[in-house]
């Protein structure tokens, strides 16, 4: 089976790992719910340009959060960098018009306004995208963009010199028209900030939890400078903030059309596809492997949990098949108690539980893993143990010896 790329458009995408079928890793459950709504979650990559891309994703009615209080949180230690060389950018003085797309962008504009750049507006769903539905998230965004209304809002509010597009890229079912749309929105020679997570690290470390049906699109930096280059664009400057899990990537482009052939296409695309084929090969093993640990577990009388009830947590739990090898999913945060685990129903529990629990996975970024480790001293110190589900932490169940 071959696929259209969504970044360079040939017709070169090949099958990486079929997943089958998947809720949406938002929809939690009340015990008496229905079953829950599912579709394939298929991840391929472009022989041509080596992207990595789901192939059929969910339509964004389906990927909608049921809950209005369900948010998601980006790592931020970078902004204060990322911001300081945003503003010794040529033409980006303190007049400048600094455009923030989502309420991503939010504590971005925060930051120019601490440096004296107050020029500055942030997109309203309700008003400017004519998204009424409060639970309209990215997913509704990228859909809503299109060059009709970049057009509109471009009239409305004017065009920016600088257009922040934080962690939305991704979402985009078609980013080709997604950035065509963006380009409007900024006056020619400005600049479009994207950020987005940097997938090598996971793809290398064959951790499939990071497959998600929000995610449309997987760029390594390598992808994100081929696919900038088919859009007819030049980069400004390309960088990647490290992170423990994955890094930040930073595409800085500039509102011109190239008149000068890049050289991206003639990088060697050959090491993203070996990534991608030991990614693709390794998958059935590691699911083996890692029920076989759980299950030894259980057979030894042991008790283990997920700490964390996020999309993380729902891909280990159901891509793995471990629904009948994990007691509960532990989180505090007080609205997700009661409900149940999308797909595997598993119960979600406050940290009290912990009391009955031998092994708790947690299904944290390093920041919170290390606030939960100092708050529940106590459950080590009776001999529980905590281990991350992340193959690059330090302290994985990944290093198990049983696995």
């Amino acid at each position: 089976m071959t696929a259209t790329c969504l970044a360079c458009r040939e017709h070169a995408v090949r099958v990486l790992v079929d997943f089958g079928l998947q809720p949406p890793s938002n929809r939690f459950e009340h015990a008496d719910a229905p079953g829950t709504e599912t579709h394939p979650l298929v991840v391929g990559q472009c022989h041509a340009c080596g992207l990595v891309q789901l192939l059929a994703p969910m339509a964004p009615s389906m990927v909608m959060s049921r809950f209005d209080w369900l948010t998601y949180n980006e790592p931020e230690g970078h902004l204060d960098d990322l911001v300081v060389r945003l503003c010794a950018l040529p033409g980006l003085n303190h007049g400048a018009r600094i455009v923030g797309l989502t309420y991503k962008d939010d504590t971005t504009l925060h930051r120019f306004h601490r440096l004296g750049y107050t020029n500055t507006y942030r997109c309203d769903t309700s008003a400017d995208l004519a998204l009424q539905n409060p639970r309209a998230g990215l997913e509704s965004i990228q859909a809503a963009l299109s060059t009709s209304t970049a057009s509109q809002l471009a009239t409305k509010h004017g065009i920016a010199d600088l257009l922040l597009v934080r962690h939305v890229l991704e979402h985009a079912h078609d980013p080709q028209a997604f950035v065509l749309a963006l380009r409007m929105l900024v006056r020619p020679g400005g600049y479009l900030l994207f950020e987005m997570p940097e997938c090598t690290k996971f793809i290398q470390a064959c951790d499939y939890n990071f497959i998600w049906e929000e995610h449309i699109t997987y760029f390594s930096f390598h992808t994100f400078v081929t696919f900038v280059d088919k859009a007819n664009l030049a980069v400004q400057e390309a960088l990647a903030y490290e992170y423990s899990l994955e890094d930040s990537l930073i595409g800085i482009i500039r509102n011109d059309t190239r008149t000068i052939a890049s050289q991206s296409g003639a990088r060697i695309v050959a090491p993203f596809l070996a990534d991608g084929e030991s990614f693709a090969r390794k998958y059935s093993d590691v699911c083996a492997r890692m029920r076989a640990l759980l299950l030894s577990w259980q057979r030894k009388g042991k008790r283990v949990a997920i700490f964390g009830a996020g999309h993380l947590a729902v891909k280990f739990v159901n891509l793995y098949s471990l629904h009948d090898l994990i007691e509960c999913v532990i989180d505090d945060h007080p609205r997700k108690q009661g409900l149940q685990m999308p797909g595997s129903r598993l119960p979600i529990r406050g940290s009290a539980v912990l009391a009955q629990i031998d092994i708790c996975l947690l299904a944290l970024n390093m920041e919170s893993e290390q606030k939960v480790l100092a708050k529940h001293q106590s459950f080590l110190d009776r001999g529980g143990r905590f281990l991350s589900i992340f193959a690059r932490n330090p302290n994985s169940i990944y290093n198990e010896s049983e696995l």
